[in-house]
């Protein structure tokens, strides 16, 4: 089994651009790339670094990072 991991950090996005709209752009790519894989599941998390009280940043020095998890077989 394999894995490959798509991140989306929410303040590097361009202005206008969903988060969602970047994780289906990047996994559309990886799967037009490997047309044969076999997925297995997925796993999606969300990370605030640096940690918060609430899990909600307050300050401009945070960040969000969405990530999801293929993992796959190759055909």
């Amino acid at each position: 089994m394999k894995v490959k991991i798509f991140e989306v950090i929410l303040h590097k996005l361009p202005t206008g651009k969903s988060p969602a709209t970047a994780l289906e752009e990047q996994l559309n790519a990886f799967l037009a790339e490997f047309p044969n894989l076999q997925l297995v599941t997925s796993h999606m998390s969300t990370l605030v670094a640096p940690a918060e009280p609430n899990a909600m940043p307050s300050s401009t020095e945070s960040s969000i990072i969405l990530f999801c998890t293929l993992f796959y077989r190759d055909a």
